[in-house]
């Protein structure tokens, strides 16, 4: 079985990204221990996956996956968006906890109505040695509520403010295998034929 590491440490979005490929038979980790975070200071969330891939690649001598996120919610004014910042709160320059963003996001949406509508820009840079080998985005619309889940993921707060449209269920709240399917339908497919011709 094929080894794809994933340029994060982040155990939510290694689980996430593997749903995602699970049909690619891939064995997916994230970084060791031993590799330092860097610096992700990007213009946008292409340049944010690009200096992850290079630069992780580089350091471990092998192909690297690394994927942004970006978020636009239906409503807000352009000053106001979350774009590549979605872990900060606007105004503020600290990081904030999975709680304080949970109630930043939960107070926003609130303002804008009971549910909304948004989008995520997955941006996705695949690189070998710190050379890019090859790069895409994917669009993937949502659901959004001022009413979370009870059940929050750590590193992944805004999952129990977001609704499968399909079957009404939080994305926090879905099984393991409920939450392949879904990574699957939302950029799993696009994700697989990015990958197959140059990974498998």
């Amino acid at each position: 079985m094929k080894t794809l590491i994933i340029g994060t440490k982040n155990p939510a979005k290694i689980k996430q990204i593997a749903g995602a490929i699970k049909s690619l038979g891939l064995n997916v980790v994230g970084l060791p221990d031993f590799i330092e975070d860097i610096v992700e200071n990007g213009l946008t969330a292409q340049e944010n996956a690009q200096i992850k891939a290079t630069t992780y690649s580089r350091n471990l001598e092998d192909v690297v996956l690394s994927m942004d996120n970006a978020l636009y919610l239906d409503g807000l004014i352009d000053a106001k968006q979350p774009g590549i910042h979605v872990r900060r709160i606007y105004g503020k320059g600290t990081r904030p906890t999975d709680d304080e963003l949970l109630k930043y996001y939960t107070s926003t949406i609130n303002d804008l109505g009971d549910k909304i509508n948004g989008r995520w820009k997955f941006a996705i840079c695949v690189a070998s040695n710190g050379s890019i080998i090859k790069e895409t985005t994917i669009i993937s619309p949502r659901i959004f509520t001022s009413i979370p889940s009870k059940r929050i993921v750590s590193g992944y707060p805004l999952e129990s403010i977001q609704i499968d449209p399909e079957s009404g269920k939080y994305i926090s709240d879905m099984t393991q295998e409920e939450q392949d399917v879904f990574w699957q339908k939302k950029i799993g497919c696009e994700l697989c034929a990015f990958l197959r011709p140059i990974i498998v």
